[in-house]
């Protein structure tokens, strides 16, 4: 059933830029979007006169007021001209000093990054949203080294804390320049984070993946090649397999005495919360010492063992909520060869057993193609909701679902497309769900903000 009334508010940001491949709207930004004491900020790439080139740009508004507009900044001295679909944006906010900080366009390059000055998040005065509240691109992030072959980066609230997190490498396992911030590897395969989660009440980092195997390529093993740059090659999504899973307990509260304040992080497996199997930290300056991290085939970590070839997608979606129950939504062949979306939970009894259950459910009514657009699962006042592209036209759509009821769509938007993308702080905080996009326009695009209330259905 759908529900005739719910009719979002809708904001446009810009055009999107006539690329090949979709630089704006991708599912594994983990955000574009994102909120910070009631002021929204997306990142997003604005074309230009040259086809070839894109500005990276910033906006913000008053999510508080239904009215506000959107105050953009755009950054004119970095020309993007890579069209592939892995150069996205990445957006973080500090909540301790307000900084604003910003990774993009890479596919196994070199670190682009960019800080703000501290407090920027805080001070809404127009005078202050200029280029000058912002530092050079640079190729590190604080105090660390220059990171290299750089893929996927993420920023991770995380209280008064952020996190950063990215691939490092081309495929094969490559050593990390700071190796006890080395958490996850793969041999001879990628692990592919659907997400990676803070909940702030108990201090946990949750981290669930696909492994895809690696398929030797023309180039593979030649450190000049740039074959790895492909939108799509030999190692695609039909060489995905299972699901995984790890937590970390991080100590937010490093020792003061600590120059570096380093952040120490203990991860535990998918079956037996008591047994940790690697330790790590986060921190300025590290000691070199090897760590070798998760190995991300540790049968240890398996969810659910999903051979390769069956329907599964990479960086598909993850939520975790209030009570620290984690939710993932993939897809797979799951009857009859058919493609549905599947919904995996694994939710807190409160007996505080050891042992960690995952249940799955098929969700029908809304079917996804084996490499279409990625959707999203959020969680609010205890719902279960998805925000689910239907794949084989241009359109989105929110559903909730139940045990009982199943999947129970709520509102169809026609003529939407890209990866939604969203906004985690404002549906916790704010109790707004918004969501960052594509809507067709004429023979183009643009990027757009849809924003739901979701009280009328709670």
């Amino acid at each position: 059933m759908t529900v005739p009334d719910l009719n979002p508010q809708i904001s446009v940001l810009t055009p999107d830029p006539p690329t090949t491949h979709r630089l704006n709207a991708c599912a594994y930004q983990q955000s574009a979007l994102t909120t910070l004491a009631h002021t929204q900020y997306a990142a997003f790439y604005t074309p230009t006169p040259d086809p070839t080139t894109r500005f990276l740009t910033l906006a913000r508004r008053d999510l508080s007021n239904q009215t506000s507009e959107w105050h953009h900044l755009t950054f004119t001295d970095y020309p993007q001209r890579t069209d592939d679909g892995h150069n996205t944006i990445s957006l973080g906010i500090c909540a301790g000093d307000g900084t604003i900080h910003l990774a993009f366009d890479h596919h196994c390059d070199t670190l682009h990054y960019r800080l703000s000055q501290p407090g920027l998040a805080y001070d809404t005065r127009k005078t202050s949203w200029t280029a000058a509240s912002f530092g050079a691109v640079q190729s590190h992030l604080p105090g660390c080294s220059t990171l290299q072959d750089v893929t996927y980066p993420r920023f991770i609230p995380a209280g008064k804390n952020l996190f950063f997190e990215c691939r490092i490498g081309r495929g094969r396992y490559t050593p990390h320049p700071t190796p006890r911030a080395l958490y996850l590897h793969g041999q001879n395969c990628n692990p592919y984070p659907n997400g990676l989660s803070f909940h702030p009440p108990t201090n946990t980092l949750h981290l669930t993946w696909t492994n895809r195997h690696f398929v030797p390529y023309d180039g593979a093993g030649d450190p000049t090649s740039t074959a790895h740059k492909a939108q799509a090659g030999p190692n695609g999504p039909e060489n995905n397999e299972g699901l995984y899973y790890a937590s970390a307990e991080v100590d937010t509260n490093p020792n003061p005495a600590d120059p570096d304040r380093t952040v120490s992080v203990r991860w535990r497996g998918a079956h037996n919360a008591d047994e940790v199997l690697a330790t790590g930290a986060f921190g300025h300056t590290l000691p070199d010492e090897q760590t070798t991290g998760l190995d991300s085939q540790d049968p240890r970590l398996r969810v659910r063992e999903i051979p390769r070839g069956s329907g599964i997608m990479n960086q598909e979606g993850q939520v975790v909520d209030a009570d620290g129950g984690v939710h993932v939504l993939n897809r797979e062949k799951t009857r009859q060869g058919r493609e549905e979306w599947v919904y995996y939970a694994c939710l807190p009894d409160g007996k505080g057993e050891a042992e960690v259950k995952w249940e799955s459910w098929a969700l029908e009514g809304v079917y996804p193609t084996e490499t279409g657009l990625r959707g999203k699962v959020v969680c609010f006042r205890g719902g279960i909701w998805f925000v689910l592209p239907e794949n084989e036209r241009e359109e989105w759509v929110l559903a909730r679902w139940g045990r009982e009821d199943g999947l129970e769509v709520v509102w169809r938007g026609l003529g939407f497309t890209g990866e939604p993308v969203v906004d985690e702080r404002a549906l916790v905080e704010l109790g707004v769900l918004s969501v960052f996009g594509l809507r067709v326009d004429g023979e183009g695009r643009e990027v757009v903000v849809v924003t739901f209330g979701l009280e009328v259905l709670s």
